[in-house]
């Protein structure tokens, strides 16, 4: 579209993706293809451009070169971004022109967030009664089922469901807490009644079959199987209250009782008799109420395994709302139901107004994981352009959609897009060629991914996997006859079931016979599943590099692992140090920093030593004289000063994790209390998930997990472990509802996802997550092997298939599975091992590197007090020569900015240091306005503005009839009254005055009580009371 239209027109066109590194990827795609078109490089998408477009293979390339050139002189214009950044770019300007707090802090960390709001609603513990009854019985039914009483760590993991966006959909229809009793608690009550009643009339007649036994002189030993016969074990269990639902033998049971004796039994006639004529009967009896009664009784069953937790959700989300307000922040997982709230089912939402003024066309990829409100959110935007005659794209694959625990939905791409432009509007073209792998590498993924698919459907009974699959078909334009595919079924052994230790013998092998093909590392990449799978491949290959490495290979590797803050040795050296500043006589603290100072010692020795240290001969003479000075630094001033203490921007391979973690203290900075013990608290929270990032050029092995390869794509492709489930390996909440008392008018509830569900009323919610569970784990499995450009090499276990109607549970069974019943596939596969083409090298153009690094060879850290200070603006208003009106207008403007500061007397001369602290005024202009400050807070009308008893608010922006906006100075609001003021400089205005006064009318429409409204001139510190024109000299 940019290629046909004006040189500029790229400035119109708005790209979104999901991940920050495909953003990063889509940019760079775009501008290596424009750069290949623009020197005349023919390839396939060159010559499809040319015949889409009807372009010249010059005209193409003169086209490109303009564009090029546009995009790279006007590079910030080009709109290529995340969702969650474009969206919290449009809130903002939002919020920005509406007058709300546009300066909110973007809180990604949602996890340390719930940590604080569940901390801080088990402070109301004692003063809220209706909260503490209720976590008191949950502590107790804790202890009742034999866990943990503390309830801290239960309401941690459950509340994290407060921010998927199928919570957030609901949300709005769950009770919320209100007077004295807990909302859930006559629900609650019910539940355990109904459970009670069910109980015991299965237990009467439980225990009634047993005395009838009793009665007859019969026993245990009597029956087949003793306590395990089926008759007998459904009369046991029911007796003592537990429920049990029967054996694969209760079905002839029910119908007569001869197979309920022992062959041997001395009773075996007798038994039989009175199963017939009496115990049958019962059993019958038991079994209808069971089939009346108990999916009611198991769904409740179900529901009280969370209902405690769930009873808590409003007051975590009250506590939550309370939270952000107080922090001024918007949690990145609130941002979609934001917008999707202004938006309110708008076809022509205002927030959109400049969005769509600019943007004239739109591309959202990977649209298969965006979610139900991120699509309510852009079609406004995709609708706006079709009424405009513009197109928009939508791209994506059902099958790579692998981000549903994240709100991804499928079905939008299925079917929904269709449904909501209309049949007209919408133009579906199937991709079915494959322009990334090798001909050998595609069809190994067609003819796999087809039974594959077939399989799930016939396992889950639903045909969402085939409907998904149902153009995995493609075709291929890359290496034809070429490409690699190597499936490996690793034998159990006999004394271990860890077979993953045989693979990782295997890797470094592996590894070399790539190099022995001239494949470079940084073209090989090996996937996971879990990021504890990636730690442990990166360890392993990095010991095997130290202690068995071959000579001429290289095994080094990049992951977000390898490459975390807490594993640099500057960072821990720094950490360690500014804990010591926290806690020097802390003995471990003192034996950490000691040892990662000096580096010489045994780890043990130095820890045994701790104590006996002279820390003088061990720590930088400056470092130990200034610790007093140090510990009043900001965290950010403090890291700066120990960088240049420690020397430790002299070590070339440190510098990118300094930068980072200095990078990160500066974000820290900026959204938490900027206190020492915080930072270190909050250190502790995130240094697990805070790593470096690196070019894509560096020449090592990339180790990443399948979600974080999404959109990428590699020459060479291990997957070492194809051991995940098919279903769900942690169960996850489900929200389900049911017209079935005593559901009917109880709205959303949430259940635990299990097997335990399919006798329930919510088995039809359990079947669909079921199936949705082998699609999501199939789909992981195709974007693993679709990111393969030349050859593909993957791990699993060679399945145990002893059991009778064995089914695969993992992915690496499917594709036994799929193997062995495959007439294509089983002449390569031999030996637990399928072959197919040759491990080579096919690509061997080496890639063109039109960027010339720049490198940092060392870390610069100085003192900022030794640098220059640039004079501000308009600080002049002391200084000789300077007109008498400009300096009294300096004199104003720098008053006005202190004043902005201050809400209470008790706060003036703080604020006034901080601002001097911070470069606003001069040590000559601070002592100019504390005496002026001073002046004005003793006389006794000003004195009274800045009293405790007003809620004070300042540079109020207002909007004011017309459009237009403005800024009250102060507004201060009593119970009784309201008062508004106004400064001024220069001469008095009737201007002044009228300015006022619509302030005060406004005030007044709005609601505030008695409105009054002053004028403080600032030059002559005079107040003039606007409403009754009287005026009052301060002096």
């Amino acid at each position: 579209m940019a290629l046909k239209s004006r040189t500029d027109y790229f400035k119109h066109i708005l790209a979104v993706t999901f991940t920050n590194k495909a953003t990063q990827e889509m940019k760079e795609r775009i501008l290596h293809y424009l750069n290949d078109f623009a020197n005349g490089l023919e390839n396939n998408l060159a010559q499809e451009l040319e015949k889409e477009l009807g372009f010249t293979g010059d005209e193409l390339k003169k086209r490109s070169k303009v564009v090029q050139s546009a995009i790279l002189h006007q590079y910030s214009q080009f709109a290529i971004s995340t969702i969650d950044a474009f969206f919290q770019k449009v809130i903002r300007s939002f919020t920005r022109e509406a007058g709300l707090l546009g300066n909110f802090r973007l809180e990604v960390e949602n996890e340390l967030v719930l940590k604080e709001v569940v901390n801080e609603l088990m402070d109301e513990l004692g003063t809220n009664q209706q909260l503490t009854d209720w976590v008191v019985e949950f502590s107790r039914d804790r202890l009742l089922e034999g866990e943990n009483w503390n309830i801290v760590a239960a309401l941690n993991g459950f509340a994290k469901e407060i921010f998927s966006e199928e919570f957030q959909a609901i949300e709005d229809k769950l009770e919320k807490p209100s007077g004295d009793k807990h909302p859930y608690a006559q629900t609650m009550k019910t539940l355990q009644q109904e459970v009670h009643g069910f109980e015991q009339h299965m237990k009467a007649l439980g225990s009634e079959a047993l005395s009838i036994l009793e009665t007859n002189g019969l026993s245990v030993d009597d029956f087949n199987y003793r306590d395990q016969g089926t008759a007998y074990k459904y009369f046991m269990e029911f007796s003592k209250g537990r429920y049990w639902k029967g054996g694969p033998r209760f079905e002839t049971a029910l119908i007569t009782g001869k197979n309920w004796p022992a062959k041997k039994s001395r009773n075996y006639q007798a038994l039989v008799e009175l199963a017939d004529n009496k115990l049958i009967p019962l059993l019958k009896q038991m079994v209808a109420y069971d089939l009346q009664e108990g999916p009611k009784y198991n769904s409740i069953l179900q529901v009280l395994k969370n209902f405690y937790a769930f009873g808590l959700i409003a007051d975590i989300t009250r506590k939550l709302k309370v939270y952000k307000q107080e922090n001024n922040i918007m949690l990145l997982a609130d941002a979609p139901k934001f917008l999707n709230g202004v938006i309110n089912n708008s076809d022509t939402p205002f927030i959109y107004e400049k969005v769509g003024s600019y943007f004239r066309n739109y591309l959202i990829d990977e649209f298969q994981d965006t979610s139900g409100f991120q699509w309510k959110n852009f079609f406004p935007l995709l609708k706006d352009a079709i009424d405009q005659s513009q197109s928009s794209m939508v791209v994506g694959d059902v099958k790579q959609s692998i981000y549903r625990w994240r709100g991804g939905d499928q079905q939008l791409l299925q079917t929904e897009v269709e449904q909501a432009m209309g049949e007209v509007a919408t133009d579906i073209q199937g991709l079915t060629v494959n322009y990334r792998s090798a001909e050998m590498v595609v069809d190994f993924n067609n003819t796999l991914f087809e039974k594959a698919s077939g399989m799930v459907s016939e396992i889950t009974g639903q045909a969402m996997a085939s409907e998904a699959f149902k153009d995995v078909k493609q075709k291929t334009v890359k290496y034809p006859g070429k490409g690699y595919v190597e499936m490996n079924f690793v034998e159990k052994p006999d004394d271990e079931e860890d077979w993953t230790a045989e693979v990782m013998k295997r890797l470094p092998e592996l590894v070399e016979e790539l190099q022995d093909k001239k494949i470079k590392l940084k073209d090989i990449a090996i996937l996971v599943r879990k990021n504890e799978e990636g730690q442990r491949i990166a360890t392993e290959l990095l010991q095997y590099k130290n202690t068995q490495a071959k000579p001429g290979y290289r095994y080094d590797v990049v992951s977000n692992e390898s490459l975390r803050l807490d594993n640099a040795a500057s960072v821990n050296l720094l950490l360690s140090a500014l804990r010591y500043l926290h806690n020097p006589n802390d003995a471990i603290v003192r034996g950490q920093l000691a040892f990662e100072v000096t580096k010489d010692k045994a780890l043990d020795k130095v820890f045994l030593e701790a104590g006996k240290f002279h820390m003088d001969d061990l720590l930088p003479k400056e470092f130990l004289k200034q610790t007093s000075w140090l510990n009043k630094l900001s965290v950010f001033e403090l890291t700066e000063e120990l960088v240049r203490m420690f020397s430790l921007g002299k070590e070339e391979s440190e510098l990118a994790y300094l930068q980072a973690f200095q990078d990160l203290v500066l974000e820290f900075s900026a959204m938490e209390k900027n206190d020492l013990a915080t930072f270190l608290e909050w250190w502790e929270n995130v240094k697990g998930k805070k790593s470096i990032q690196v070019a894509g050029n560096v020449d090592a092995i990339n180790v990443l997990t399948i979600h974080k390869s999404k959109g990428l794509q590699f020459k060479y492709v291990i997957i070492p472990f194809l051991n995940w489930k098919l279903n769900h390996e942690i169960s996850p909440l489900l929200w389900v509802q049911s017209d079935q008392p005593p559901f009917d008018k109880m709205g959303y509830l949430a259940v635990r996802y299990s097997s335990s569900l399919e006798n329930t009323y919510f088995e039809e919610a359990y079947k669909t997550e079921f199936s949705k569970a082998f699609i999501d784990n199939l789909n992981l499995l195709y974007v693993s092997f679709t990111r393969a450009e030349e050859g593909l090499i993957a791990f699993a276990a060679k399945p145990n298939k002893k059991k009778n109607e064995w089914k695969p549970s993992s992915v690496g069974d499917l594709v036994h599975e799929c193997i062995e019943g495959n007439e294509t596939l089983m002449p390569n596969f031999k030996e637990n091992q399928l072959k197919i083409g040759d491990l080579e090298l096919l690509n061997t153009t080496a890639p063109r590197n039109d960027y010339l690094p720049a490198s940092l060879h060392h870390y610069a850290s100085y003192d900022w007090r030794q640098k220059l200070v640039i004079k501000r603006e308009g600080a002049e208003f002391f200084e000789a020569g300077i007109s008498e009106k400009r300096a009294s207008i300096n004199y104003g403007i720098l008053l006005h900015r202190l004043l902005a500061h201050i809400k209470y007397k008790a706060e003036a001369e703080h604020v006034l240091s901080e601002l001097h602290i911070q470069n606003e005024f001069t040590e000559e202009e601070r002592i100019v306005l504390a005496a002026a400050l001073k002046k004005m807070l003793d006389h006794e009308v000003v004195s009274a503005w800045f009293g405790k008893e007003w809620e004070v608010r300042t540079e109020v922006p207002v909007l004011i009839p017309g459009g237009r906006q403005s800024r009250i100075d102060r507004v201060m609001i009593g119970k009784k009254n309201t008062v508004i003021v106004d400064y001024k400089t220069g001469a008095k205005k009737e201007q002044d005055r009228r300015q006022v006064e619509g302030y005060a009318g406004l005030l007044t429409q709005m609601g505030y009580p008695n409105v009054q409204g002053y004028l403080l001139y600032l030059e002559e510190l005079e107040v003039v009371e606007v409403l009754a024109g009287s005026t009052l000299s301060l002096f």
